[in-house]
């Protein structure tokens, strides 16, 4: 059976996501995480985005047996609706998103969503760091003393958080391991 789920965000709390999705285009239900949908084995779930926030949901999906797809380009749902004279809503959006091509979704696996999480923490850290940078060329050299220890803290992170990708990607893809040793950079990180 397919299922296809619109993600947003909820009006209260615009931390969290709500999950809405159909099998048949008619009736629609609710759920606050993947978990609760009720797809089994063999199933297929079709979606227009997977926070990273959703992971774990979608990686319980996917040991109970699910597919998981995302959409590729998130810009062909507005263009769907616009052609099908959809409404700009949730049930507008999932029944733009089954009129798309499936070649259009991508499949995911739970190595992709484990280091997707981890590759966006790192993101993360690289962006505070670049933050603090900026803001560190902009002080006088008093006040740089006071924002080295962060900068530096940031930086054992970055190097921490990057090790731990390279042995989880180790761990998960072989040829990863094969790159790494035929570069000669093993190590280096």
């Amino acid at each position: 059976m397919k299922f296809y789920a619109e993600v947003h965000k909820t009006k209260k709390n615009k931390e969290r996501y709500r999950i809405t999705y159909t099998t048949d285009g008619k009736a629609f239900r609710h759920v606050d995480g993947f978990g609760e949908t009720p797809a089994g084995p063999g199933d297929r779930l079709f979606m227009d985005t997977l926070p990273v926030q959703n992971t774990d949901g979608a990686i319980e999906l996917l040991g109970r047996g699910v597919k998981v797809y995302y959409l590729r380009r998130l810009t062909l749902i507005e263009k769907v609706r616009r052609e099908h004279k959809l409404p700009k809503s949730s049930s507008g959006d999932i029944k733009a998103l089954m009129s798309i091509e499936e070649w259009w979704f991508r499949r995911v696996t739970e190595d992709f969503l484990v280091l997707r999480r981890m590759i966006l923490d790192h993101r993360s850290l690289m962006k505070t760091h670049q933050e603090l940078l900026n803001k560190y060329k902009a002080l006088s050299e008093a006040e740089k003393e006071t924002l080295k220890p962060a900068i530096s803290s940031i930086e054992k992170q970055m190097e921490e958080m990057a090790r731990m990708i390279a042995e989880e990607a180790g761990k998960r893809y072989p040829a990863y391991n094969r790159l790494v040793d035929g570069l000669g950079v093993r190590g280096n990180i």
